[in-house]
């Protein structure tokens, strides 16, 4: 879901960053029953998505035990003679011998986001994928499906947008959205016909085409908003159903953006106030989020990001609104409301690092669909009038950009034009269906309140609130995952929600915590970061030889009793050298091990995983590269001095120590890469 705060389409670049990495959500449509004649079908095929890059190799869709293919449905459900489309499927069998029949679907944000980029990982490991079957599907117009309404123009203009203010980004970004609708409208494709009520019957084929009688639906963002569409047309075979971060239908969250956003500044600000530590470690902490938001405004800095996928790297202007943006951004994510004290704290200093490593996530990710969260948006929730909304309550900062944040909506349907839905999509969901609603208390964009809204007309509906959980509850923590088991074991019953009582939010990251960028690279396994680490470590393996290679020569030679004669300053440069080098392996060995034992220590303290930050005891360990560009320095010129002088040993020895020197050098390479050459101040 977009939370663009810039006005008309000043950060259009989040928009669809947002949707993939925090499990947003956008509004949907409804309609009147649809004809069912079409009898789908599922074609079995190889997995169409990514698995697990392991750096030398991947392991993909079928190793990590999953069958996939492809369920051809109509274009519009209406028209069962008409047009078909594609949606691309992926079924994990349960595993348990007496598995039970109803299995689990799985239905992603966005709109337009990938299921398979988030689920695929997620849920084989969690205990419902050993009783029931789970299907993840990616959604009409989304990555793999067929078509994909996904817009490469909006990317195209990048690298532009991001390096220009206010108007100018604007307009580049509105040509390139508008290129994008005529394109595929110029592919024949039925643009209107991507909504929610196509989505709803699209999952009731799927059921049809896979076999199934009965299952239960889980829905996260504006997977919830399509979860009550499909109660409402189609509950057939519904056995239950899970919304995580709730949309009701009765609710146009685009209106409520600027309440939702003041909602979790009020909850981020009195987590801190009410923890001794963080009030003690971060005092003021609201009133120095907003005065940093107004020197932003008043004075914009640039930063660099760099897209991991092409290694590019781009200037990008963050005046304040666009740093509340990211920041509102960053709250999707979990635990961020520990790390949000310490990142103001940095960046009061200057320090951009956490933003410079986290912002390219969100910009530089192209697996949400743009053209299909368009057209599922504009076709119903773009209907207010932003005069209208209310700014009692609101932040002055807030309530400042409210209106023109909401006018920037409709400029962008404007510029997507698609068949309105009738009034009916917004009357709340009536259902005797069991639910469960999971709620977040850090929740930026679906508040709590949302779900007790949409329970009031469900008969058999549970709510859960998670008092530490952000934007998506689901599978991020033991106790939830008990709790939606036992739903699924029983849904006609209270499910056991007492693991809850024991939940509280975590410490916040302390003032002395290092941010380390390359914890971004080592979280996602990036496989240009693991080819790094292998080469440095042969590097390593090549310098530490010497500890090997030069006793054995000064031991051989000793045997053979071929002792060669040197001046004194050829002896004295032989010794340097080679102590030089020696040093340097062992420091290198040191810092290596050091920092990977630091990194180790955070990824299993989650806080300072999502922070990508090593505790502040590493720092004198981040000292040692420092030393080692002096030492690297030396090793060259020494390497130099070894061929001047001909009277410092054989050929070979020269050779050899220049290999060594070459790899000191690769090594120092390879460090500066991950802006560890100099020590953190």
């Amino acid at each position: 879901m977009d939370t663009s705060l810039k006005g008309t389409l000043r950060t259009p670049i989040l928009l669809v960053g947002m949707a993939a990495l925090a499990l947003m959500l956008f509004g949907a449509t409804r309609g009147s029953a649809l004809a069912q004649s079409f009898e789908p079908t599922f074609e079995p095929a190889p997995c169409m998505f990514a698995g697990v890059d392991l750096g030398l190799s991947e392991l993909d869709g079928e190793g990590l035990g999953f069958e996939c293919g492809y369920v051809t449905v109509p274009v519009r459900h209406e028209n069962p003679d008409g047009e078909t489309l594609r949606l691309p499927v992926a079924i994990h069998r349960a595993t348990a011998a007496n598995a039970q029949p109803d299995p689990v679907f799985l239905a992603q944000g966005g709109p337009g986001g990938d299921a398979f980029g988030v689920f695929t990982l997620l849920t084989p490991n969690n205990p419902i994928a050993i009783d029931r079957d789970l299907v993840i599907f990616n959604q009409r117009g989304t990555e793999y499906s067929e078509p994909d309404l996904s817009c490469s123009e909006t990317f195209d203009v990048l690298p532009e947008v991001l390096a220009t203010e206010g108007d100018e980004g604007d307009q580049l970004y509105e040509q390139a959205l508008s290129a994008c609708y005529d394109r595929l409208v110029s592919e024949g494709i039925d643009v209107s016909a991507f909504n929610s009520l196509q989505n709803a019957a699209d999952v009731e084929s799927i059921r049809e085409a896979l076999g199934y009688d009965e299952y239960n639906f889980y829905g996260v963002s504006y997977g919830t908003l399509l979860g009550l569409h499909l109660m409402r047309e189609h509950p057939e075979g519904l056995r239950s159903v899970i919304l995580d971060s709730v949309a009701p239908t009765d609710i146009n969250f685009i209106e409520e953006v600027a309440s939702s956003e003041n909602r979790v500044y009020d909850e981020v600000f009195a987590y801190c106030e009410e923890d001794p530590s963080c009030r003690e470690a971060y005092p003021n902490l609201e009133q120095r989020y907003f005065n940093l938001i107004d020197q932003l405004n008043e004075s914009p800095t640039t930063i660099t990001i760099t897209d991991s996928e092409t290694g590019e790297s781009y200037d990008a202007l963050v005046d304040g609104t666009t740093l509340r943006s990211i920041m509102y951004q960053l709250l999707y994510v979990a635990r961020m409301y520990a790390v949000f004290p310490k990142i103001v704290s940095d960046m009061e200093s200057g320090d951009f690092s956490y933003v410079e490593a986290m912002w390219p996530l969100f910009v530089f990710d192209q697996s949400v669909s743009e053209g299909m969260y368009y057209s599922v948006i504009c076709a119903e929730d773009a209907d207010f009038d932003p005069a209208l909304l209310s700014l009692d309550g609101l932040r002055p900062v807030i309530a400042e950009t409210a209106r023109e944040d909401l006018q920037s909506y409709l400029d962008a349907c404007r510029l997507w034009p698609v068949d309105l839905l009738p009034d009916e999509v917004d009357d709340p969901v009536s259902s005797d269906i069991p639910t469960l609603l999971l709620s977040g208390r850090f929740d930026p964009i679906t508040p709590p309140a949302f779900a007790q809204a949409a329970a009031v007309d469900l008969t058999h509906a549970y709510t859960v609130l998670d008092p530490t959980a952000s934007h998506g509850v689901a599978f991020q923590s033991d106790c939830i995952n008990v709790i939606m088991q036992s739903f699924l074991d029983d849904p006609s019953t209270t499910p056991d929600t007492g693991c809850i009582a024991g939940v509280s939010p975590v410490d916040a990251l302390p003032p002395d915590a290092i941010t380390l960028p390359m914890m971004a690279a080592v979280n996602n396994l990036d496989t240009g970061f693991i080819a790094s680490a292998g080469i440095g470590g042969l590097l390593l393996l090549i310098v530490l030889s010497a500890f090997v290679i030069w006793p054995l020569v000064l031991i051989i030679r000793a045997i053979r009793n071929t002792r060669q004669e040197y001046s004194v300053d050829s002896r004295r440069l032989r010794w340097i050298s080679r102590i030089l080098v020696l040093v340097f392996g062992a420091l290198t060995f040191v810092f290596a091990a050091g920092l990977m034992g630091f990194i180790g220590s955070a990824l299993f303290d989650l806080t300072y995983a999502t922070a990508l930050s090593i505790p502040g005891s590493a720092a004198p360990i981040l000292w040692i590269p420092f030393f080692l560009l002096l030492l690297g320095i030396a090793i060259v010129i020494s390497a130099v001095l070894v061929w001047v002088r001909p009277d410092t040993g054989s050929t070979a020895g020269k050779i050899y120590y220049t290999i060594l020197a070459i790899c000191v050098v690769g090594i120092l390479i390879l460090i500066a890469q991950q802006d560890l050459l100099f020590p953190p101040i």
